[in-house]
């Protein structure tokens, strides 16, 4: 008998049992950020985000303001002095970069659908355009006083420039992630320009001068001394930096005077 080969019936495979897929959980669409409304977006905010723009603003409209003196002069003076001609154009070159950096500050709206372009200025709103824009205008202020700032009215002819190179500064650091107080960083920067204004009235050896910078000196050394925590019979409060600051800005000079001044306006809207 032969061998009879028996042929194996094919074994049914069991039907893999398949994993139930994990669910991803849908995606929660972000809100989008509405915009601000135009009448208070620079100050609707209780952070330090918007010190910058507040610092910018006082620039720009400091920077019309000096472009609009050093224009006239050029102009009344022009026939006696051709050379202060110059003045004209320096005048007009801060009118224009003064407007121009108000419309980077994202504080006007152009109803007209035209003038909505003029929008679009708004994305220039960064740090280094502030700087470049302080720079400039630092320049012209500069040329107007021929690079000489070698008294306390003089100094003060450069505050347009400073206050857009401060509120450059202000959005660097912020932009870093300092944990900084803006009102404060002002401060300090005014006070280190007090100190070169009180220099200045020393140096003008008038009783008058003197007594300005003896009456500066004071208020600056009180100014740091309520910075200083420990110390607490000076407290370093919004009123206490608004009678300083004014102090400082009729008895010694506009340019530390004003910045103290602006830090005490920071102040109430860091509270």
């Amino acid at each position: 008998m032969g061998e009879e080969t028996k042929e194996e019936a094919p074994k049914e495979e069991a039907p893999k049992e398949e994993k139930p897929k994990k669910e991803k959980p849908p995606k929660e669409k972000k809100p989008k950020k509405e915009r601000p409304p135009r009448d208070g977006p620079i100050l609707s905010f209780t952070g330090p985000e918007g010190s910058p723009k507040i610092v910018a603003l006082m620039g720009a409209m400091s920077t019309i303001w000096i472009g609009n003196l050093i224009f006239w002069a050029g102009v009344n003076t022009v026939a006696m002095v051709p050379a202060n001609g110059l003045w004209i154009f320096y005048g007009i070159m801060l009118w224009i970069l003064g407007l121009l950096l108000i419309l980077t500050l994202d504080i006007i709206d152009f109803g007209d659908p035209t003038l909505k372009k003029i929008e679009a200025l708004e994305k220039f709103y960064r740090f280094e355009v502030l700087l470049l824009f302080g720079l400039l205008i630092l320049l012209f202020e500069l040329l107007f006083i021929n690079f000489l700032p070698t008294t306390a009215a003089a100094l003060g002819r450069l505050l347009s420039g400073i206050l857009v190179l401060v509120a450059g500064i202000l959005e660097l650091l912020i932009k870093k992630g300092k944990d900084i107080k803006p009102s404060k960083v002002v401060a300090l920067i005014g006070i280190i320009l007090a100190f070169i204004e009180i220099f200045f009235q020393f140096a003008g050896a008038t009783t008058a001068s003197i007594w300005d910078g003896i009456v500066g000196l004071i208020v600056v050394i009180l100014l740091l001394l309520s910075m200083y925590e420990k110390i607490k019979f000076i407290p370093y409060v919004w009123w206490m930096v608004l009678i300083l600051g004014y102090i400082l800005y009729g008895w010694v000079g506009t340019l530390g005077g004003t910045l103290i001044l602006i830090s005490f306006i920071l102040m109430l809207i860091e509270k």
